[in-house]
């Protein structure tokens, strides 16, 4: 009887085990289940872990009758749950929740379908770290730069900021280039943009700037480099904007940037409009030096040009963003732009052959630039994760009216000259990009751009240009935990087509690649290698020739080809606490490279034209770094590497010499904070001479000082010094040696002792938060700068 009793009892428990085992695999009768997905509205990726609860409202008071999470792709599935009425809650930390109500009178499946969590308004945590966020990391062929309140509490503007991330430099005008080159593309938040755009941003707005030395396959084959800057989260309802402006204490020399910019958003639209300026007034001084050598005697020739320089530009955005579905978004985005670049003053040519072929004249210039873009962006996410569509279609021009005349101050003014340019450009491009993931390891991406560029100058019938280009490009991504790999190809071909008769077609094969490589959570090392081509503006190519006085003219050259560059860089970057040091060794080669080439005619005239002369080759070592050292930061780069040229058959001819030199190139920013949130700065950038094929360049050193105060994170004024004490800096500076000439060249800035600048910016806003639509722009030549 006993062992019959233990045998029951066994038997029992075995057949409840049983029981409950299948109830848990099947539904209950007279019961429902309730299953959904989970996503985030900023990425549209699954949030994974959310919390759910399911509340039973039947009673009078509600009560809570299920909890669970979400798995690891944002999916959930509640059973067992009798007919009533019940409320479905999903939270997650940094999201906003979401609630369903069903009312279940009947056994069934319920599909609740997509929660979309928004993001939450509390950003009091973002703003209390920010001060102690590390300084940089390396990431999947970038470098990542995150703004601090160090770095905002020093910059009054958005070109200020940049002059403190590593390998940037923004000159006085607010050009922007990257490890001296000024071929880069500039991106907000994934969408080009350019350094007018750049200069209207609120610094405030700013989370981090992203730095690609080596840029991917789907951007364009002429970037030497990209630089894409990522914003805060934009408002969703409401109003915010900012506005920006500068006083001068000195009439001599003026340099004003004033901006606003304004956006609303409700629902699913969001407007937006800004406006960024540019008045610099300032004098300069050119000076160039000729020597001759003829028949064993030298003759010199001096030209001087002292003119007062002004530049105006006002540019106005506007755009709007259209989300159609949680999938599908529509982007218009514009701008007008209006601007002059004018130099009046007085220039001398003297000569010490014949002082009866000296001449002097007055210069006078009028300038009017209106340049104008439009585009229409629309992108799809499809279900699968990291699926997506994008075509992009836009639509620039630029028309120019600009007339320099020389008076002769002597004689009857028979020398008197006039150089008329009216230039009209149009662009218009179209863009598909797709990408897509699979196996949770492999990203592949694809697209295709067509781009046609026109140009014709309404003053004569002499030079028309046009020119298609169409690419194809594709990437693949393999990421691992310790390791990703990217594989990018990009094949371009370009058809040009100039005065209706000379046509060219070249095919160009652009090979990318990359790895990363994570040792542990401090170190990383990454080698990449990149074939990029920069096409001549179609300014260098229009054959106009102009003429600065009697005896020295300049000529465009419509039979440019395309510079191809090559660059292979091995990198290794280090965190630790919150600073970051990275040290890279590279090697680069020019081929066809497109540089200046000067010499004396038959008629005894200084020509300068533009020529493709030969092969460059550079190799060195770059060191950058993050540094955080109690009250003060430190932000550097330096670059030293050796440069040689290699000329062709045609610098041959021109009897140009091969050149073998060093250079480097530095910039260093530091900021001291203080108490009261004051913070003072000090910025220099220097680079030794850079040898051409034929010349050299090179320009003064240029330093900033400034003095900065910040009053309840909104308001911030401050004053800024450029070149204390200088009085003339070197903006410019060539010089050339050859058998039968030598020319120096020498671009001069007057400045007052010490030169001042007041800045005050003010941040207003309100609303909760949404990502900005990420998109692109294309745009056309401006008409390059003279002078400064």
């Amino acid at each position: 009887m006993k062992n019959f009793k233990i045998y029951f009892n066994r038997c029992s428990l075995g057949l409840l085990i049983v029981l409950q085992l299948f109830s848990i695999n099947l539904p209950a009768q007279g019961t429902s289940t309730i299953s959904g997905k989970i996503y985030g509205a900023k990425n549209n990726e699954p949030v994974p872990f959310a919390t759910i609860r399911l509340i039973d409202l039947s009673d009078t008071a509600s009560h809570q009758l299920r909890g669970i999470i979400s798995d690891e792709n944002g999916s959930f599935t509640i059973d067992q749950i009798q007919n009533g009425k019940y409320k479905l809650q999903i939270s997650s930390v940094g999201f906003k929740k979401a609630i369903k109500t069903f009312e279940i009178v009947s056994s069934r499946i319920i599909n609740a379908g997509t929660f979309i969590l928004k993001d939450s308004s509390l950003l009091i945590t973002e703003a209390v770290i920010t001060a102690d966020r590390i300084k940089g990391k390396s990431e999947n062929g970038k470098t990542i730069y995150y703004v601090n309140s160090k770095l905002l509490s020093a910059s009054g503007s958005s070109p200020d900021l940049l002059r403190h991330i590593p390998g940037v430099q923004v000159d006085l005008k607010h050009n922007i280039s990257m490890d001296g080159s000024p071929n880069i593309l500039l991106f907000v938040d994934g969408k080009e943009r350019d350094r007018t755009y750049v200069s209207q941003l609120n610094p405030s707005q700013i989370d981090r700037i992203e730095v690609v030395n080596t840029p991917p396959s789907n951007y364009d084959g002429d970037a030497s480099g990209v630089i894409n800057i990522v914003l805060k989260k934009e408002k969703e309802v409401g109003i915010n904007g900012h506005l920006f402006s500068e006083l001068p204490s000195s009439n001599s020399v003026v340099y004003i940037f004033p901006t606003y910019s304004l956006n609303y958003s409700y629902n699913k639209i969001n407007l937006y409009t800004s406006y960024n300026g540019e008045v610099n007034y300032e004098d300069i001084d050119e000076i160039t030096h000729l020597q001759i050598l003829e028949n064993s005697s030298f003759t010199d020739l001096s030209s001087i040009q002292q003119v007062r320089q002004k530049n105006l530009s006002h540019k106005f955005h506007y755009g709007i963003d259209y989300h159609l579905s949680k999938r599908d978004i529509l982007n218009f985005y514009g701008f007008y732009r209006n601007y002059s670049y004018e130099q009046d003053g007085n220039v001398v040519v003297k000569s010490s052959e014949n002082t009866a072929n000296n001449w002097e004249a007055q210069k006078e210039e009028t300038d009017l630039n209106r340049n104008n873009f439009n585009s229409l962006y629309y992108k799809h996410l499809f279900d699968d994760k990291g699926c997506e569509i994008a075509i992009d279609i836009s639509y620039a021009s630029n028309r120019s009216e600009n007339e320099v005349t020389y008076n002769n101050n002597l004689g009857d003014g028979a020398l008197t000259h006039t150089n008329t340019k009216n230039p009209q450009q149009t662009a218009s491009s179209v863009k598909i990009d797709f990408s897509t993931l699979s196996a949770k390891k492999i990203k592949w991406s694809t697209g295709a751009k067509m781009k046609i560029n026109e140009m014709k100058d309404n003053t004569t019938d002499a030079f028309s240009f046009t020119e298609q280009t169409n690419a194809l490009y594709g990437a693949l991504n393999y990421k691992r935990t310790k390791f990703d790999l990217n594989i990018g190809v990009r094949v371009e071909n370009a058809k040009t087509e100039i005065n209706n008769s000379q046509n060219n077609s070249s095919n160009i094969l652009l090979p990318y690649a990359a790895f990363h490589y994570k040792v542990n959570e401090y170190n990383d090392l990454y080698l990449s290698f990149r074939s990029s081509v920069r096409r001549p503006s179609v300014y260098l190519l229009n054959q106009f020739t102009y003429t600065n006085n009697p005896y020295t003219i300049r000529k465009g050259n419509p039979l440019l080809k395309p510079e191809r560059k090559n660059r292979l860089q091995c990198e290794h970057s280090i965190r630790f606490k919150s600073n970051y040091i990275s040290s890279r060794l590279f090697y680069e080669t020019v081929s066809d490279a497109i540089n200046k080439l000067s010499y004396i005619n038959d008629s005894n005239l200084f020509v300068t034209q533009i020529q493709n002369l030969g092969s460059i080759h550079q190799y060195g070592l770059q060191l950058s770094g993050a540094l955080k050292m109690g009250m003060l930061t430190i932000n550097s780069s330096f670059r030293l590497y050796n440069q040689s040229t290699l000329g062709n058959s045609l610098a041959k001819q021109y009897e140009i010499e091969n050149k073998n030199n060093r250079v480097m190139e530095s910039g260093i920013s530091t900021i001291l904070s203080f108490n009261n949130d004051f913070a003072l700065s000090v910025i220099f950038q220097y680079a030794t001479a850079k040898e051409n094929i034929q010349d050299n360049t090179y320009s003064e050193a240029l330093y900033f000082i400034s003095l900065d105060k910040t009053f309840q994170k909104k308001l911030k004024a401050g004053i800024v010094s450029a070149l204390p004490f200088a009085k003339n800096f070197i903006y410019q500076g060539s010089a050339i040696h050859s058998p039968n000439f030598s020319s120096t060249y020498t671009g001069n800035l007057k400045l007052p002792t010490i030169p001042l600048m007041f800045r005050l910016s003010y941040q207003f806003g309100t609303g909760l938060n949404r990502a900005n639509i990420k998109r692109e722009k294309e745009n056309v030549d401006t008409r390059p700068k003279q002078g400064f």
